[in-house]
């Protein structure tokens, strides 16, 4: 089932609760609400189901004992400032795939903006087919919903978009890391991999339906208490702290929606092009870059506005590729 916003009664006592830091009476509630003692009782068991941690003590009332670190609709809404991504957010405590369901709810005419999330996932997927591992309770599984109205090719740099929206979101949210950006959507710290991207569209030849932008974040895990490969890191890894999940989807979708409405206008990359050579992995090293059928070698030499990685070959002539996976050649 979709997860449900809380109620405005319910989120009002949540409210009253983190206002005070101590004990709140139910008669209070009950006065300030105009509903009875055991109306407030249901909703705050209401509020326990979703996670919060809430005391009750006789004479004394209710008091928040632990915030949940949730990605759901109303934590994320506490920290949001969008105009439209994040307009609706769909929380699952788990799902298959935040893609597959976007996808699903897009068909049926979600609007732009809405946000998918999950605290888990039993078939994360990566790019070319690869599993993204997805635990419980400790990393960022989101997919949005996007409504852009260009041309199939235009729809292509939406992948880069939202890497760099990660790596800011990211750097706003946690202490300082060496983040670095590999093309076309993967984010890496100190050589292991922190965060991916996998979009997804439908479109007709002349016009895009819709895009899904999946967004996987490895955030309060461990590698070896996660199952993490070898190959990955997370923030706590990385710095020894804890970030609140639900700020982080916050940040990453303000981040996403300046740089998706910036290149909307000119539906190319040359505004941001400046940013992603600040944070390239590849840039100016020589790279192995896997496309469908093929194996291609060269010095990148960064992106183009169209999205297309540029290698120079050997015989000095720059070649773009569009699609495909690059990683850093072993003979460099």
């Amino acid at each position: 089932m979709r997860g449900e916003a809380l109620s405005e009664r319910s989120s009002k006592i949540l409210d009253m609760l983190r206002d005070s830091g101590d004990f709140v009476s139910g008669q209070d509630i009950s006065r300030c609400l105009g509903i009875s003692r055991s109306a407030v009782w249901k909703h705050v068991g209401r509020l326990r189901k979703r996670g919060y941690v809430i005391d009750a003590v006789p004479n004394k009332g209710y008091r928040l004992a632990e915030e949940v670190d949730l990605p759901v609709s109303d934590e994320i809404k506490r920290f949001l400032r969008t105009e439209s991504l994040g307009c609706e957010i769909v929380f699952m405590n788990q799902v298959d795939s935040t893609n597959r369901l976007a996808q699903m709810l897009a068909a049926q005419g979600a609007a732009h903006g809405t946000v998918v999330t999950a605290d888990s996932q039993t078939m994360g997927r990566g790019r070319r087919g690869r599993d993204w591992i997805s635990p419980p309770g400790c990393s960022l599984y989101m997919s949005t919903i996007l409504r852009p109205g260009v041309y199939p090719a235009a729809a292509s740099q939406i992948p880069i978009l939202s890497v760099l929206a990660s790596v800011r979101g990211v750097e706003r949210m946690a202490p300082p890391m060496d983040l670095r950006v590999k093309w076309p959507n993967d984010i890496y710290c100190n050589g292991r991999k922190l965060s991916g991207t996998l979009c997804e569209m439908k479109a007709e030849m002349d016009r895009v339906e819709y895009v899904v932008v999946g967004t996987g974040i490895n955030v309060n895990v461990l590698p070896v208490q996660g199952g993490l490969p070898i190959s990955a890191t997370s923030i706590l890894a990385e710095t020894g702290t804890s970030v609140s999940r639900a700020g982080l989807a916050a940040s990453v979708l303000e981040e996403f929606e300046l740089l998706y409405s910036s290149w909307l206008s000119r539906q190319d990359l040359s505004r941001i092009m400046p940013l992603w050579k600040k944070y390239s992995m590849l840039l100016g090293r020589r790279v192995s870059v896997s496309t469908s059928g093929d194996r291609i070698f060269g010095m990148s030499m960064g992106i183009s506005p169209d999205g297309a990685l540029n290698l120079e070959m050997e015989d000095g002539s720059i070649r773009p590729v569009y699609a495909g996976d690059a990683t850093l050649d072993s003979l460099e």
